[in-house]
């Protein structure tokens, strides 16, 4: 039978690189665990106790990594990694109508979501509002083909391409200055990465590989929540999809133009964010990479190069328009380094910590930030976690097949990436929320292999059970994505919050009165500044009853503020928590008849 195939095996190779992992894991571990002072302090009198460490990191790391790649051996010898992988043991028509259902479901609850969940103003996202709108909508717009984020700010971290900023330009021209407008771009590539996504997996695996993706991804709570808040990040899923399944073509025809065309669709994502720069590095290696059906290594240099050449004639602009460029394009990068951090530790420690804990993310690990994901819970879960898991094993097993050179280059370039951007917000679910379409193929090929263990008899059975499975996963990501995420204090906090309550506090009472916000109040006077300008998700019925007689006047201060002459408090900000974040004054202002 199909799924009893040999395939290609490099598990000799495979057990050992993964021993090694496992112990440079366990010997960062174990030395961030005990303190690395100890293992290096050089009191005389730690002689002895040195020593004993150092055998016992030395022990522990080799007996973590003989264990990982014996074990590593063993299953890659099971059916589980050396079977091909069999069709999805239903009809064809119901391949496609599971496909459909997931992909009707999963663009629902996106727009659902985007409609109807309420969520704080990130400084990043909601300041693009102004320099959008800013925009004349000429090409004079792309003299400097970037823009300084958060804009405004004197010393601003990031940068953003005028090509997002159009798009967002766009969205608010069609529905204003509201929450719907801002958030339109990360539903466009939630919605638009689904699709590519089930396409990517109906080329690189059996039938039913790509409904089974469709079905995985629709539910991802990761997915879900950058569909929602993730703004340009979101948005290099398709683009890069998009490319590596135009790769996928450039190797099956022989036809190397075709990478140019690649190149240049993943080098418009570096017009949206920095990460396209790792997603790209991740495609360049893929079309190196030697499979059996890629050719010689002069034809594997000749797609490289086209894609090279494809990605870098996109993104010229980025560096050939720069007039009056305030920071660089990749300033960011420069900033937030895992260079710096060691230097600032004096160690290279950060280094260490940063690629061992890369070896998980962003996949097995909880993100740091709560606006990236619900905090503590796992990214993927057992469901989608498991069988992903096992995909990625397949791929070490046999690395020259299509799927698993995928996967791989993937891999291969994030970690270099998360492990040079340093342990500052490792692991970080927005910066490779690109892989998450990646992550839903590889899920759906670790499915099939489990499902090839099942008995001939018991497969289509086994089959509808995987589909119920995947329908649990999703419902329950939904649900952490549209009910416990957005009401979780985590979420708010990660948000900074704060500063949209006070910039809508603020909107409110202009309807009574001038308002005066004091400086400081909140994490940013940018936040609050655009929330009250443009009255972002505030319903009419939100305005607060007439405090005063006509013409009056307010300020926003301080929690523990005090009145001043002739003011009374009116107004307590609080969030859901009973939190107070600032406190609005009223003063009466003088009747026109005086």
């Amino acid at each position: 039978m199909i799924g009893r195939r040999a395939r290609p095996a490099g598990g000799a190779r495979a057990a050992i690189l993964v021993g090694l992992a496992a112990s440079f894991v366990a010997a960062v571990d174990l030395v961030r665990a005990v303190r690395p002072r100890l293992f290096f302090d050089p009191e005389a009198g730690w002689a002895m106790p040195r020593l004993f460490l150092g055998l016992a990191l030395a022990a522990a790391a080799a007996g973590a990594g003989l264990l990982a790649a014996a074990a590593f051996r063993w299953l890659a010898a099971t059916p589980l990694l050396s079977a091909a992988l069999e069709p999805l043991a239903v009809t064809a028509r119901a391949a496609a109508l599971v496909a459909a259902i997931a992909l009707a479901a999963g663009i629902a609850v996106r727009v659902a979501a985007a409609r109807t969940l309420v969520l704080p103003f990130l400084e990043d996202e909601v300041n693009l509002v102004g320099p959008s709108l800013r925009l004349t909508g000429t090409g004079r717009d792309f003299a400097d083909a970037i823009r300084p984020i958060p804009y405004g700010r004197p010393d601003p971290h990031e940068m953003i391409g005028v090509a997002y900023l159009r798009l967002l330009r766009r969205s608010l021209d069609a529905f204003g200055p509201t929450a719907w407008a801002i958030r339109l771009p990360s539903l466009a590539g939630g919605v638009l990465s689904l699709v590519t996504a089930a396409l990517l997996g109906r080329a690189l695996l059996p039938r039913g590989g790509g409904a089974l993706t469709a079905l995985a991804l629709a539910g991802l709570r990761w997915h879900l929540i950058l569909s929602v808040s993730g703004w340009h990040s979101i948005l290099l899923a398709p683009l890069l999809d998009v490319a590596a399944l135009l790769l996928l073509r450039a190797r099956r025809t022989g036809a190397e133009w075709i990478a140019a065309g690649a190149g240049a669709v993943a080098g418009l994502g570096a017009h949206l964010y920095l990460a396209a720069w790792v997603g790209g590095s991740g495609l360049l290696l893929f079309s190196l990479w030697p499979a059996d059906a890629a050719g010689a290594l002069r034809r594997r240099i000749s797609r490289a190069v086209l894609f090279a050449g494809g990605f870098a004639l996109a993104a010229a602009p980025l560096f050939l328009f720069a007039e009056g460029r305030r920071i660089p394009y990749f300033g960011r990068a420069e900033r937030h380094s895992v260079a710096r951090e060691m230097r600032f530790a004096g160690s290279p420690l950060p280094l260490l910590s940063a690629a061992a804990d890369s070896f998980a993310a962003p996949w097995f690990l909880p993100d740091p930030e709560g606006r990236h994901d619900l905090a503590g819970a796992s990214r993927l879960g057992w469901i989608v976690g498991v069988p992903f898991a096992i995909a990625m094993a397949r791929a070490l097993a046999a690395p020259r097949e299509p799927l698993s050179a995928l996967l791989l280059s993937h891999a291969a370039a994030g970690f270099a990436g998360a492990a040079a951007s340093g342990q500052a917000g490792h692991p970080n679910g927005f910066r490779f929320g690109y892989l998450t379409t990646a992550t839903a193929v590889a899920a759906a090929a670790g499915t099939l292999a489990l499902l090839g263990l099942a008995a001939p008899r018991l497969r289509r059975a086994a089959a509808l059970a995987a589909i119920g499975a995947l329908l649990v996963s999703g419902l329950r990501g939904a649900i952490q994505a549209t009910v416990l995420w957005p009401a979780n204090r985590a979420t708010f906090d990660s948000f900074h919050g704060e500063d949209t309550l006070l910039g809508q506090s603020a909107a409110r009472w202009e309807a009574q009165g001038a308002v005066r916000v004091a400086r400081g109040l909140g994490r940013s006077d940018l936040t609050i500044d655009t929330v009250r300008r443009f009255r972002l998700e505030l319903p009419a019925e939100s305005l607060p009853a007439p405090a005063f007689a006509a013409p009056r006047s307010f300020r926003i201060a301080s929690p523990g503020a005090l009145p001043e002459p002739g003011e009374r408090p009116v107004e307590r900000v609080r969030d859901e928590w009973g939190r107070a974040w600032g406190t609005v004054f009223g003063r009466p202002g003088r009747s026109r008849a005086s």
